[in-house]
């Protein structure tokens, strides 16, 4: 017969202290960011942060909130009732927090152990509203490291109550740490700022949402001030005292493409609004019919062009996207570490873009954050917050829906009807706008949902209030939409038919008319201009030879164009090959040979310019002239001359080269905007082109980003050959060419033509 069984019970040692204390929590952000979620989730509105020194003169760390506080009862039940959380549903009272309706941030019961880590010592203040005294609670937590063989329980903590408080508020929690695990120098206080501001959701800057986190060091503030005068300082992220705020995603909205998708509170509609630079195209809203796991989603995900890549570095102080983040996820205000950190890829987005480069985003391109609210079940974080969620199937199906929903939609916009809205994935240099592309918006979007599962839909009028030059790919959409209007049974689908139909009648009575009247014009404008100053771009002729003659031209820059391809894979693939100085001094000439036959040909199919070698005129009027028919909208050139200029000597080809080179160097440094400078000189008339950029690295020598080979840009996997290439050009035309490293607020190239 067995033995009868008796009933045995664990023991808890008291290392389970630093197991979930500093062990578990070994960052020292993470854990005064568990500190103010439990501010948030005891009902406070604001939580300070507070650095200072002691009468003693050591450094404390204290955070106080106005939440609703705790009473003797809440302390010994909850507080020190270890892995208990009065947050979670089955534990919360009819009065917890006065039932508010605010979702909580935690629910494992283990963040009060987060102090550990910021220091040995802690003394806990909390008085509840209408509370005549404060309850004290004072921990030493090298108590419980003396013996891992003494029991958790048997460590005392002290206790007791003061009838003067010393709490800023009238109910709340103040936690007061000291005797430091680490002292915090300015540098740590700044990432905990900027820690902080990524922490917490956008949503919470605004008045509704009721809660703000404010850092307050003393000692920081004559610093501060200092800063504060400074020129391109962004006082929000480089003053270290001040309210944290997160505003950044929503600032750059209206610089690029956006999109938001919503599924409701019921999780039974899916919404859905793209925006592109300040202009809403369509919002959506269908059954969630694949999605039934979700429920109350918000994403707000932005497409990062060079313009606002370079907006958003000038923003943030130099701190450039892809070193500060790419889709955050937020639950019910905070943050979910570690989605977003740059380098990880949890959406598999990185990983499928390298199944098809130019087909699909990748997270450099992308900024932004998918919010979640309530749902803990099926949305619990791990313990040691570096993982982000325990693996759930409505974890899986945000991820699917995330891709399918979003990343999709956002990339039939992006990359197939903008091109990537980047003048240099078009030959002309176009960014084309939503107007343009209002067809393909409908066919794309529109006409290609099922009308089974539309709930509403709403277009954006104004595209089509123009008219436009795709009447013809108008003609079968509006076809189109007819038939999808009757089907749908949908007013909005009938008055969009009805509209397109209008405007199609309508440009074809009228383009005759614009046409005559836009030539008379143009006809005048350029026999007035011709009396002022010399043209270089002349009309394109009329007769047939010369209309032969600029085919064949466009066949020239064409195979140019391919040919220059093929050179570059050939650079590329002997990059990785030891070839010597002279291999590669040949297939340098060889690719400036064809880049000035490509050029060439695209003057003269662009303007039909006299080709001759070497011409004397006024060098404003030309680059003026070039940059408006070269069109470099995504890079605007200011042009300004100061006082009269000199004839000079220069090479029509070479310079559009040069101005080429030096844009796109440019925009690889993240570049908004270029000055283009014309003065006088004794002998040389001096041409600046000057940027806001990111500037001339200090480590580099400038001389030497005009050696062949040498690239200041290697995560752009240049050749080296664009800034080597204008000096060489610059050369044949006998001027010269440097840059101005003492230029601080971008990068500088001076470029000095002869006088006739």
């Amino acid at each position: 017969m067995a033995n009868k069984s008796k009933e045995l019970n664990f023991r808890i040692s008291a290392g389970l202290k630093s197991v979930i204390g500093r062990e578990l929590i070994s960052d020292k952000y993470i854990a005064i960011f568990e500190i103010v979620k439990n501010s948030y989730d005891a009902g406070a509105t604001c939580v300070s942060i507070t650095y200072k020194q002691n009468e003693s003169g050591k450094y404390t760390i204290i955070i106080e909130d106005n939440g609703v506080g705790m009473n003797y009862d809440d302390i010994t039940q909850k507080w020190l009732f270890v892995a208990y959380s009065g947050k979670k549903e089955k534990n919360r009272s009819e009065s917890y927090v006065d039932k508010m309706t605010r979702h909580f941030a935690g629910a494992k019961g283990i963040g009060r152990f987060s102090c550990d880590r910021l220091g040995s010592e802690l003394k806990l203040f909390s008085k509840k509203k209408n509370e005549a005294e404060t309850h004290v609670v004072d921990i030493d937590w090298n108590k419980f490291e003396v013996d891992d063989k003494n029991e958790f329980v048997n460590i005392p903590v002290l206790y007791h109550t003061e009838k003067e408080s010393i709490l800023q508020k009238k109910h709340g929690t103040m936690l007061l740490v000291s005797n430091l695990r680490e002292e915090w120098n300015r540098n740590d206080l700044l990432s905990l700022k900027r820690y902080l501001m990524k922490l917490i959701s956008p949503d919470f800057n605004s008045d509704e949402k009721n809660f703000s986190i404010e850092l307050i060091v003393p000692n920081e503030k004559e610093n501060d001030d200092k800063v504060r005068g400074q020129e391109g300082v962004n006082i929000w992220r480089d003053t270290v005292n001040g309210i944290v705020k997160n505003d950044i995603l929503e600032q750059i909205d209206i610089k690029t493409t956006s999109i938001t998708v919503d599924i409701d509170e019921k999780g039974k509609t899916i919404s859905t609004k793209l925006s592109d630079r300040g202009v809403e195209v369509f919002t959506l809203k269908e059954k969630n019919r694949d999605y039934s796991e979700l429920r109350d989603i918000h994403a707000s995900i932005f497409y990062l062009n060079s313009v606002a890549k370079a907006a958003f570095t000038k923003q943030m102080g130099g701190v450039r996207p892809r070193d500060y983040g790419s889709v955050f996820i937020y639950k019910n205000g905070f943050r979910v570490n570690p989605y977003g950190e740059p380098g990880l890829d949890f959406f598999g987005i990185d990983r499928r873009k390298s199944q098809g480069y130019n087909r699909f985003l990748g997270s450099r391109e992308l900024m932004g954050r998918i919010s979640i609210i309530g749902n803990d079940v099926d949305f619990m974080e791990t313990s040691s917050r570096a993982h982000g969620f325990i693996k759930t199937p409505a974890v899986e199906k945000l991820e699917d829906f995330f891709i399918k929903k979003i990343l999709t939609v956002l990339e039939k916009y992006v990359v197939n009807l903008i091109a990537w809205g980047e003048p240099l994935k078009n030959r002309d240099n176009h960014v084309i706008s939503p107007e343009e592309i209002n067809a393909q918006i409908i066919s794309q979007f529109i006409t290609n949902a099922n009308p089974n599962d539309i709930v509403e839909i709403n277009y954006n009028k104004k595209l089509f209030s123009k008219n436009n030059e795709q009447s013809k790919n108008l003609y079968s959409i509006v076809e189109r939409l007819e038939k999808y209007a009757k089907k749908s049974e949908n007013e909005e689908f009938r008055m969009l038919a009805k509209k397109a139909k209008t405007i199609l009648q309508v440009n074809e009575e009228l383009e005759q008319e614009n046409s005559e009247k836009s030539q008379e014009l143009d006809r005048l404008k350029r026999e007035n201009e011709a009396r002022e100053k010399q043209v270089f771009f002349l009309e394109n002729a009329n007769d047939q030879n010369a209309e032969n003659l600029l085919n064949g031209m466009h066949s020239i820059y064409t195979l140019a164009d391919a040919n220059k391809g093929n050179l570059a894979d050939c650079m590329d693939l002997l990059k990785k090959e030891k070839i010597s100085n002279e291999t590669y001094d040949i297939l340098v000439d060889v690719f400036q040979v064809n880049a000035k036959i490509q050029k060439i040909a695209d003057l003269a199919f662009h303007g039909n310019i006299s080709l001759e070698n070497q011409t004397i005129g006024n060098v404003y009027d030309y680059v003026k002239q070039y940059s408006e028919k070269m069109n470099y909208l995504r890079m605007p050139l200011h042009l300004k001359q100061n006082g009269e200029l000199s004839n000079c000597q220069f090479n029509p080809s070479s310079l559009g080269i040069i101005i080429d080179n030096i844009i796109s160097n440019s925009q690889k440094n993240e570049a908004s905007k270029i000055d283009i400078i014309f003065s006088n000189e004794k002998k040389f008339v001096l041409v600046s082109f000057v940027d806001d950029g990111l500037g001339l690295d200090a480590k580099l020598n400038a001389a030497d980003l005009f050696k062949r080979g040498f690239s200041a840009n290697s995560r752009k996997k240049g050749f080296g050959m664009g800034l080597p290439q204008v000096h060489d050009l610059v050369e044949e035309m006998d001027g010269s060419v440097s840059i101005d490293v003492k230029y601080k607020k971008g990068f500088k190239i001076d470029i000095r033509l002869k006088h006739e």
